[in-house]
Protein backbone atom coordinates (compact mmCIF):
# COMPACT_ATOMS: atom_id res chain seq x y z
CA UNK A 1 0.00 0.00 0.00
CA UNK A 2 1.40 3.18 -0.82
CA UNK A 3 2.50 5.32 2.18
CA UNK A 4 -0.18 7.90 3.31
CA UNK A 5 2.07 10.76 3.38
CA UNK A 6 0.20 13.93 2.10
CA UNK A 7 -1.59 16.67 3.34
CA UNK A 8 -4.35 18.99 2.52
CA UNK A 9 -7.53 20.25 4.31
CA UNK A 10 -10.66 21.39 2.26
CA UNK A 11 -13.92 23.28 3.16
CA UNK A 12 -16.39 23.53 0.71
CA UNK A 13 -17.55 26.61 -1.37
CA UNK A 14 -14.01 27.73 -1.93
CA UNK A 15 -10.61 27.28 -4.45
CA UNK A 16 -8.29 24.84 -3.71
CA UNK A 17 -5.90 27.49 -3.45
CA UNK A 18 -8.20 29.32 -0.84
CA UNK A 19 -9.35 26.20 0.69
CA UNK A 20 -5.02 25.68 1.53
CA UNK A 21 -4.59 29.66 2.74
CA UNK A 22 -7.24 28.76 5.05
CA UNK A 23 -6.07 25.73 6.72
CA UNK A 24 -2.96 24.83 5.52
CA UNK A 25 -0.18 26.58 7.65
CA UNK A 26 3.50 25.26 7.38
CA UNK A 27 5.44 26.57 10.36
CA UNK A 28 8.57 28.38 8.98
CA UNK A 29 11.89 27.38 9.89
CA UNK A 30 14.56 29.67 10.17
CA UNK A 31 17.28 27.83 11.19
CA UNK A 32 17.19 25.38 8.52
CA UNK A 33 18.71 26.62 5.15
CA UNK A 34 17.70 23.38 3.32
CA UNK A 35 14.42 21.22 4.33
CA UNK A 36 15.72 18.52 1.98
CA UNK A 37 19.69 18.05 1.93
CA UNK A 38 21.32 14.89 0.13
CA UNK A 39 25.13 14.98 0.14
CA UNK A 40 27.06 12.77 -1.89
CA UNK A 41 24.07 10.02 -2.20
CA UNK A 42 24.63 7.31 -3.97
CA UNK A 43 22.47 3.82 -4.21
CA UNK A 44 24.15 0.77 -5.78
CA UNK A 45 22.57 -2.56 -7.07
CA UNK A 46 25.73 -4.80 -7.41
CA UNK A 47 27.91 -3.40 -9.87
CA UNK A 48 25.12 -0.51 -11.23
CA UNK A 49 25.26 2.83 -10.02
CA UNK A 50 21.64 3.81 -9.58
CA UNK A 51 22.25 7.34 -8.22
CA UNK A 52 25.74 8.67 -8.17
CA UNK A 53 26.47 11.13 -5.39
CA UNK A 54 24.13 13.19 -5.79
CA UNK A 55 24.10 16.41 -4.02
CA UNK A 56 21.71 19.29 -3.19
CA UNK A 57 18.81 20.57 -1.60
CA UNK A 58 15.27 22.26 -1.39
CA UNK A 59 14.59 25.54 0.75
CA UNK A 60 11.35 26.31 2.94
CA UNK A 61 8.59 27.43 0.73
CA UNK A 62 10.06 26.07 -2.68
CA UNK A 63 9.35 23.81 -5.62
CA UNK A 64 11.85 22.07 -6.91
CA UNK A 65 11.72 19.47 -10.03
CA UNK A 66 13.90 16.61 -10.03
CA UNK A 67 14.28 15.88 -13.82
CA UNK A 68 15.86 12.81 -15.78
CA UNK A 69 15.52 10.81 -18.88
CA UNK A 70 13.77 7.21 -17.61
CA UNK A 71 16.45 5.35 -15.46
CA UNK A 72 17.65 8.33 -14.73
CA UNK A 73 17.50 7.71 -10.71
CA UNK A 74 14.93 10.12 -10.11
CA UNK A 75 12.69 7.44 -8.04
CA UNK A 76 15.43 5.65 -6.12
CA UNK A 77 16.61 9.07 -5.04
CA UNK A 78 13.06 10.16 -3.94
CA UNK A 79 13.16 6.61 -1.84
CA UNK A 80 16.36 7.18 -0.15
CA UNK A 81 15.09 10.39 1.18
CA UNK A 82 11.74 8.73 2.35
CA UNK A 83 13.53 6.34 3.96
CA UNK A 84 12.05 3.56 1.78
CA UNK A 85 15.49 2.70 0.65
CA UNK A 86 19.38 2.87 2.43
CA UNK A 87 22.03 4.79 0.46
CA UNK A 88 24.95 2.96 0.32
CA UNK A 89 26.95 6.39 0.78
CA UNK A 90 26.33 9.72 1.56
CA UNK A 91 23.83 11.46 3.82
CA UNK A 92 20.38 12.59 3.53
CA UNK A 93 18.57 15.06 5.74
CA UNK A 94 14.67 15.93 6.01
CA UNK A 95 14.29 18.86 8.04
CA UNK A 96 17.30 18.14 9.71
CA UNK A 97 16.39 14.60 10.35
CA UNK A 98 19.08 12.27 9.18
CA UNK A 99 16.55 9.75 7.06
CA UNK A 100 18.95 6.48 8.18
CA UNK A 101 19.34 7.06 12.10
CA UNK A 102 16.08 9.33 12.45
CA UNK A 103 13.51 7.58 10.11
CA UNK A 104 10.81 7.77 12.36
CA UNK A 105 11.22 11.45 12.50
CA UNK A 106 11.85 12.56 9.32
CA UNK A 107 8.62 10.32 7.67
CA UNK A 108 6.52 12.19 9.88
CA UNK A 109 6.63 15.28 8.63
CA UNK A 110 6.88 14.37 4.77
CA UNK A 111 4.22 13.74 2.54
CA UNK A 112 4.58 11.41 -0.27
CA UNK A 113 3.07 10.29 -3.56
CA UNK A 114 4.22 7.49 -5.06
CA UNK A 115 4.26 6.89 -9.22
CA UNK A 116 3.02 3.80 -9.05
CA UNK A 117 0.32 3.91 -5.93
CA UNK A 118 -0.29 -0.51 -4.87
CA UNK A 119 -3.97 0.15 -3.24
CA UNK A 120 -6.47 -1.88 -1.66
CA UNK A 121 -8.88 -2.98 -4.45
CA UNK A 122 -10.97 -4.45 -2.68
CA UNK A 123 -12.22 -1.73 -0.42
CA UNK A 124 -13.92 1.72 -1.66
CA UNK A 125 -12.46 4.86 -2.33
CA UNK A 126 -14.50 6.24 1.03
CA UNK A 127 -13.46 3.47 2.90
CA UNK A 128 -9.43 3.68 1.66
CA UNK A 129 -9.34 7.56 2.50
CA UNK A 130 -11.09 6.64 6.18
CA UNK A 131 -8.38 3.94 6.69
CA UNK A 132 -5.91 6.22 6.02
CA UNK A 133 -7.50 8.54 7.93
CA UNK A 134 -7.08 5.93 10.73
CA UNK A 135 -3.85 5.29 10.06
CA UNK A 136 -3.02 8.83 10.63
CA UNK A 137 -5.45 8.63 14.15
CA UNK A 138 -7.34 11.78 13.19
CA UNK A 139 -10.52 11.72 15.47
CA UNK A 140 -13.64 9.98 13.44
CA UNK A 141 -15.40 13.25 13.96
CA UNK A 142 -18.00 15.20 11.53
CA UNK A 143 -15.07 17.42 10.40
CA UNK A 144 -12.67 14.46 9.47
CA UNK A 145 -16.05 13.33 7.22
CA UNK A 146 -16.11 17.05 5.53
CA UNK A 147 -12.95 17.37 5.10
CA UNK A 148 -12.91 13.38 3.17
CA UNK A 149 -16.03 14.49 1.25
CA UNK A 150 -14.47 18.12 -0.32
CA UNK A 151 -11.31 16.27 -1.05
CA UNK A 152 -13.19 13.65 -3.38
CA UNK A 153 -15.36 16.50 -4.97
CA UNK A 154 -12.37 18.30 -5.72
CA UNK A 155 -10.47 15.75 -7.53
CA UNK A 156 -14.30 14.87 -9.23
CA UNK A 157 -13.91 11.43 -8.09
CA UNK A 158 -16.78 11.90 -5.59
CA UNK A 159 -19.47 9.68 -7.72
CA UNK A 160 -16.86 6.77 -7.47
CA UNK A 161 -16.06 6.94 -3.99
CA UNK A 162 -18.44 4.32 -3.55
CA UNK A 163 -16.87 1.84 -5.84
CA UNK A 164 -14.37 -0.56 -5.44
CA UNK A 165 -10.93 0.76 -6.60
CA UNK A 166 -10.58 -2.21 -8.56
CA UNK A 167 -12.80 -0.49 -10.81
CA UNK A 168 -10.80 2.68 -11.51
CA UNK A 169 -8.86 3.69 -14.02
CA UNK A 170 -5.49 4.64 -13.77
CA UNK A 171 -6.44 8.15 -13.51
CA UNK A 172 -9.01 7.97 -10.71
CA UNK A 173 -6.38 5.69 -8.80
CA UNK A 174 -4.05 7.92 -8.79
CA UNK A 175 -6.07 10.80 -7.63
CA UNK A 176 -7.55 8.56 -4.39
CA UNK A 177 -3.95 8.21 -3.75
CA UNK A 178 -4.04 11.72 -3.84
CA UNK A 179 -7.02 11.90 -1.80
CA UNK A 180 -5.80 9.18 0.42
CA UNK A 181 -2.18 11.19 1.33
CA UNK A 182 -4.03 14.59 1.74
CA UNK A 183 -4.54 13.45 5.85
CA UNK A 184 -1.96 14.30 7.78
CA UNK A 185 -0.41 18.32 7.43
CA UNK A 186 3.57 17.64 6.18
CA UNK A 187 6.15 20.43 6.15
CA UNK A 188 7.64 17.98 3.07
CA UNK A 189 6.23 17.15 0.08
CA UNK A 190 7.46 14.67 -2.25
CA UNK A 191 6.00 13.78 -5.26
CA UNK A 192 6.68 11.10 -7.88
CA UNK A 193 4.91 11.83 -11.58
CA UNK A 194 1.92 12.81 -9.57
CA UNK A 195 0.29 14.23 -12.73
CA UNK A 196 0.71 11.74 -14.76
CA UNK A 197 -2.34 10.05 -16.32
CA UNK A 198 -4.62 12.57 -14.40
CA UNK A 199 -7.22 14.71 -16.86
CA UNK A 200 -6.74 17.91 -17.82
CA UNK A 201 -9.37 19.66 -15.30
CA UNK A 202 -7.38 17.21 -12.14
CA UNK A 203 -3.71 18.20 -13.23
CA UNK A 204 -4.97 22.10 -13.20
CA UNK A 205 -6.37 21.24 -9.66
CA UNK A 206 -3.03 19.65 -8.52
CA UNK A 207 -1.17 22.21 -9.39
CA UNK A 208 -3.54 25.25 -8.04
CA UNK A 209 -3.36 23.24 -4.66
CA UNK A 210 0.95 22.73 -5.09
CA UNK A 211 0.87 26.65 -6.19
CA UNK A 212 -1.07 27.30 -2.71
CA UNK A 213 1.04 25.35 -0.43
CA UNK A 214 4.59 26.56 -1.53
CA UNK A 215 2.55 29.96 -0.53
CA UNK A 216 2.10 28.83 2.77
CA UNK A 217 5.98 27.56 3.03
CA UNK A 218 5.82 23.84 2.68
CA UNK A 219 8.50 22.38 0.85
CA UNK A 220 8.06 20.17 -2.35
CA UNK A 221 9.79 18.09 -4.25
CA UNK A 222 8.84 16.51 -7.42
CA UNK A 223 9.52 14.66 -10.73
CA UNK A 224 8.04 15.14 -13.90
CA UNK A 225 8.14 14.21 -17.78
CA UNK A 226 5.82 16.99 -18.01
CA UNK A 227 8.48 19.80 -18.49
CA UNK A 228 6.03 22.56 -19.22
CA UNK A 229 4.77 22.11 -16.38
CA UNK A 230 8.09 21.82 -14.62
CA UNK A 231 9.08 25.18 -16.16
CA UNK A 232 5.83 26.84 -14.83
CA UNK A 233 5.81 25.97 -11.62
CA UNK A 234 9.11 24.82 -10.46
CA UNK A 235 11.44 27.59 -8.32
CA UNK A 236 14.60 25.30 -9.30
CA UNK A 237 15.43 22.46 -11.69
CA UNK A 238 18.13 19.49 -11.24
CA UNK A 239 18.48 17.73 -14.40
CA UNK A 240 20.03 14.30 -12.98
CA UNK A 241 20.94 11.67 -15.69
CA UNK A 242 22.90 8.03 -15.42
CA UNK A 243 22.54 8.96 -11.35
CA UNK A 244 24.48 12.42 -11.38
CA UNK A 245 23.39 15.73 -11.54
CA UNK A 246 24.23 17.29 -14.65
CA UNK A 247 22.69 20.55 -14.13
CA UNK A 248 20.78 22.92 -11.52
CA UNK A 249 19.17 26.30 -11.04
CA UNK A 250 16.49 28.11 -12.19
CA UNK A 251 14.42 28.81 -15.40
CA UNK A 252 16.86 32.07 -15.69
CA UNK A 253 20.04 30.15 -14.26
CA UNK A 254 19.38 26.92 -16.69
CA UNK A 255 19.32 29.54 -19.78
CA UNK A 256 22.44 31.15 -18.93
CA UNK A 257 24.29 28.08 -18.52
CA UNK A 258 22.48 26.85 -22.09
CA UNK A 259 23.47 30.24 -23.53
CA UNK A 260 20.23 31.26 -24.87
CA UNK A 261 16.43 31.51 -24.45
CA UNK A 262 15.59 28.24 -24.81
CA UNK A 263 12.41 26.37 -23.40
CA UNK A 264 13.50 23.33 -20.56
CA UNK A 265 12.49 21.12 -23.01
CA UNK A 266 14.74 22.51 -25.44
CA UNK A 267 17.79 22.72 -22.21
CA UNK A 268 16.61 19.09 -21.63
CA UNK A 269 17.53 17.31 -24.50
CA UNK A 270 20.52 19.57 -25.06
CA UNK A 271 21.83 18.47 -22.12
CA UNK A 272 20.69 14.36 -21.78
CA UNK A 273 20.83 13.66 -25.33
CA UNK A 274 17.62 14.44 -27.58
CA UNK A 275 16.32 12.03 -30.56
CA UNK A 276 18.28 10.09 -33.27
CA UNK A 277 16.92 12.40 -35.82
CA UNK A 278 18.81 10.27 -38.82
CA UNK A 279 17.12 6.97 -37.69
CA UNK A 280 13.50 8.92 -36.98
CA UNK A 281 14.10 9.64 -40.21
CA UNK A 282 15.20 6.37 -41.95
CA UNK A 283 11.80 4.95 -40.21
CA UNK A 284 9.89 7.32 -42.06
CA UNK A 285 11.26 6.30 -45.25
CA UNK A 286 11.02 2.96 -44.56
CA UNK A 287 7.31 3.05 -43.77
CA UNK A 288 6.46 5.37 -46.25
Amino acid sequence: MSPPWLVLIIVSSCTPFACISRHISVPEHPDLISMIEALELTRKFGDFTAVDALSFGVEPGMIYGLLGPNGSGKSTTMRMLLGLLRPTLGTAKVQGYDVVTQSVEAKRVMGYVPEEPVLPERLTGYEYANYVADIWRIPRDQDRQEEIDELLTLLDIKDASDDLIETYSKGMSRKISLVAALIHRPKVIILDEVQAGIDPRGAATIKEILNGLRKKNATILMSTHILEIAEQMCDKIGIINEGKMIAEGSMKELRAQAKGELSLEEIFLELTGGPDMQKIAEYLEEVS
